[in-house]
């Protein structure tokens, strides 16, 4: 037998005839009955292998007394095969846009009343979580709250975000429970997503161009299973509520990029340890302090708050301090309601 190597598999050649090719490619006018010799085969299985070869442009016959084979350029048949298999693809793609465009207008059907479909774990939710992001055009909204089904870097967002999907996105306070989680959001602020902090979400819940919804069956066992809403009136309802709790959530600015020699942006680090507060001047605080006037708004306490901005709880304290009495406020209910007047938060 000749020695089988199924490298061309990819471009539809078989085993067996990639080794009739080698056999041809090696000795240029080879005959039918050498090929049989050499492979230990049957005259019609060498024949039928040569034949499919030769439609594929691998190998030409050499008219005579006694026919001879000899091999095509390889690189040249081979691009050749794949051109062919790329023209089909994008046969399939077209027929799957089609098939897509009928899918949708099926399963949009006002008669049936949308769909619903259970989601059986947290590795099919997640598996849906990553498809409704892949098929989005227009937006998607969430509501961020833990436990979550993926590690919480959604390193897809940045690819659709460039691709001119708008995310916009409510994080509860748990949220950024965990270390490195403002960094993180910090990212993902960069990249374009829309953020906003609240302090208490009624669920989970991702909802893909307001017809497609991800939320979970139970709150008591949010990863026990969730529920896929398709095309129903559930869906504008969840879009209802996204946006009304979006106009009462607290706006999330990224953190300020520092600049070599620049001063820090005001209200920013500057002062963060107490000295010269008493010959500051009073100005509306900068980004960096908006930042933490969300994470105030959203409920967190000081010691998760430190934990997020990389400070100890006495240097934020100070912080504090010194920032309510920019806004004029003597508790952080006082503070809120500055900042909101100012159009701070």
């Amino acid at each position: 037998m000749l020695d089988d190597v199924p490298t061309l598999e990819a471009v539809g050649i078989s085993a067996f005839d990639e080794g009739i090719y080698r056999a041809v490619l090696a000795s240029p006018g080879i005959t039918a009955q050498e090929l049989v010799a050499r492979s230990e085969e049957s005259p019609g299985r060498v024949q039928s292998s040569l034949s499919r070869l030769r439609a594929k442009g691998m190998v030409s016959r050499l008219w005579g007394r006694s026919p001879r084979w000899t091999a095509t350029n390889p690189g040249t048949a081979i691009r050749s095969l794949v051109r062919g298999m790329q023209t089909e693809l994008d046969r399939l793609t077209d027929t799957a846009d089609a098939l897509e465009a009928a899918f949708r207008a099926v399963g949009q059907d006002p008669a049936e009343g949308g769909q619903f479909e259970i989601l059986a774990g947290p590795e099919e939710t997640a598996r849906w979580y990553v498809r409704l992001q892949q098929e989005a055009r227009e937006e998607v909204l969430t509501f961020d709250r833990p436990p979550y089904v993926l590690d919480y870097r959604n390193t897809l967002e940045a690819e659709r975000l460039r691709e001119g999907v708008r995310y916009r996105a409510i994080y509860a306070r748990e949220a950024f429970l965990h270390t490195g989680a403002l960094d993180e959001l910090d990212n993902q602020l960069r990249a374009g997503e829309d953020a906003r902090v609240l302090a208490e979400l009624p669920f989970k819940m991702v909802l893909v161009d307001r017809r497609l919804a991800i939320m979970p069956l139970s709150m008591d066992q949010p990863l026990a299973g969730s529920v896929l809403i398709k095309g129903s009136t559930m869906v504008v309802a969840l879009a209802e509520l996204f946006g009304r709790m979006w106009r009462e959530a607290v706006p999330v600015y990224p953190r300020p990029a520092a600049r070599d020699g620049a001063p820090e942006p005001a209200g920013g680090e500057a002062g963060r340890d107490g000295e010269g507060d008493e010959d500051r001047e009073v100005t509306e605080p900068g980004l960096e302090d908006r930042r933490l006037l969300a994470l105030l708004s959203a409920g967190l306490k000081d010691d998760a708050i430190a934990r997020q901005l990389g400070t100890s709880p006495r240097s934020l304290r100070r912080r504090l301090r010194h920032l309510f009495d920019e806004l004029n406020a003597e508790t952080r209910f006082q503070a809120g309601a500055q900042a909101g007047r100012r159009g701070l938060v």
